[in-house]
């Protein structure tokens, strides 16, 4: 009767780092844990299975998972409990987890249950994007078109890690959002390492632009957004396709990783500091002939890397020019850390001084406050629609259609997960500040 009810309550939990593929592919690995029989445990300490979708990308994940060996080891020793590794994992970093139980691959999902109950992977070509995710949002959707990258960056991991580029067929893309639509899913992301350089393995004029025009098809209310693109794949038909998709919400991640020429050369980034200025230029020229008010106003963001190898002070400054010519709206700035399995940590020494790392990071920071204590003046007074995502005692967090922080000063109940119209009272560099309003500008 005991060993009955604990195959009864047998919980698991998912811990993910890193990006929102990931986030999506633990959509996907809960679904099939529950068809295991696993329940949600919502928290650790009470899972009976645990997941690490991890992500070799970033040096900070591999050194929390090294942070939490020790509670880890400390629950199998006292319960039993099952360890599991997957996601985006170097092989250099398995060989560093000696706790875990099985380190799987993702590519393999829909045998995973097998795995657990003591098979051994077969060969197969099965996607494990067809298994159907369990949604940890009600109303914000991931939705991935493709898995994996061409590029080899040079200080990127993510091909090592997510293999060589593979666009996913865009009828399932359609079949999945067509479901969100009907569930009532107010925002839609498409998610991809490179998404712009789609194109669908059962009919190759269908490229992300075309994707685009067939997803403004679809009948329903929701915003649409992606990331990440790249640069070199950014078209005048993809500008064309955006602008037109009065689904598309008016913000881009487009990672510029710096503002210097031989620095980009050396990144194996195909594109210069003017070209990149030139396609802002086209983006945001097309916004504005084509969208009215705010909506002609697209928010631009962008990664950087600061203290690549070789470095020099003023390589670095040509990165902070780049800041004040795009005025991005936002920036997700890394320090440089080397990648194994990457070019650069095979071949380019790490020399650039963790101080001038800091201030560099710093002084970009500076700028990006400075650059958006002025943009976001534009939206003082004006009422907008924003998509609720939080409660807080006597206020609401959401964010705005160009990806914008604002927090909603009311008590009402019952606005998470709904699109309202706020006036804004009050901006700041990287948020806005707003009040209920009735109407719409």
């Amino acid at each position: 009767m005991q060993d009955q009810r604990k195959e009864e309550v047998k919980k698991y939990h998912i811990i993910t780092f890193g990006c929102q593929m990931n986030l999506s592919d633990s959509e996907r690995m809960a679904s099939v844990f529950e068809s295991m029989g696993f329940h949600p445990a919502p928290l650790v300490d009470e899972a009976d299975l645990i997941a690490i979708n991890m992500c070799s990308v970033r040096q900070s994940a591999v050194d929390r998972i090294f942070g939490l060996s020790k509670k880890f080891l400390e629950m199998k020793k006292e319960k039993g409990t099952i360890f599991v590794l997957t996601g985006c994992i170097l092989e250099s970093d398995k060989k560093k987890f000696k706790i875990f139980d099985y380190i799987l691959n993702k590519d393999d999902m829909h045998q995973w249950p097998s795995v657990l109950s003591g098979s051994l992977i077969k060969e197969s070509e099965y996607d494990y994007l067809k298994i159907n995710p369990k949604r940890t949002s009600s109303f914000q959707g991931f939705v991935p078109i493709s898995n994996g990258c061409d590029n080899f960056c040079t200080y990127c991991a993510v091909p090592y890690t997510r293999g060589r580029l593979v666009s996913r067929n865009h009828q399932d893309i359609i079949k999945e959002i067509q479901e969100l639509t009907r569930n009532n899913y107010k925002e839609i992301w498409l998610l991809g390492e490179n998404v712009n350089s789609y194109v669908s393995p059962t009919n190759n004029q269908i490229n992300f632009a075309e994707l685009i025009r067939e997803i403004d098809k679809i009948p329903g209310d929701f915003w649409l957004r992606f990331t990440s693109p790249h640069p070199k794949d950014f078209s005048d038909d993809l500008i064309d396709a955006l602008v037109h998709c009065s689904k598309f919400a008016p913000y881009i991640n487009l990672p510029a990783q710096s503002g210097d020429d031989t620095i980009l050369r050396r990144m194996n980034r195909p594109y210069t500091k003017q070209k990149y200025l030139d396609l802002l230029d086209r983006i945001k020229m097309t916004f504005q002939k084509n969208r009215k008010g705010l909506e002609g106003r697209i928010s631009i963001s962008t990664d950087i890397i600061v203290g690549f190898p070789g470095e020099t002070d003023e390589q670095f400054q040509n990165t902070a020019d780049l800041f004040k010519k795009a005025r991005f709206d936002m920036a997700f700035i890394a320090q440089y850390s080397p990648r194994p399995e990457s070019h650069c940590y095979k071949n380019m020494p790490d020399d650039v001084k963790k101080a001038d790392k800091r201030s560099r990071h710093k002084e970009l920071t500076a700028l990006l406050i400075n650059i958006g204590n002025e943009e976001n003046k534009a939206f003082q007074d004006k009422i907008i629609p924003v998509l609720v995502f939080e409660q807080y005692k006597g206020y609401y967090l959401g964010r705005n259609r160009h990806n914008k922080a604002v927090k909603i000063n009311s008590k009402q109940e019952g606005l998470v997960g709904q699109i309202i119209n706020v006036r804004v009272t009050k901006t700041m560099p990287l948020s806005l500040e707003g009040v209920l309003s009735e109407h719409e500008d």
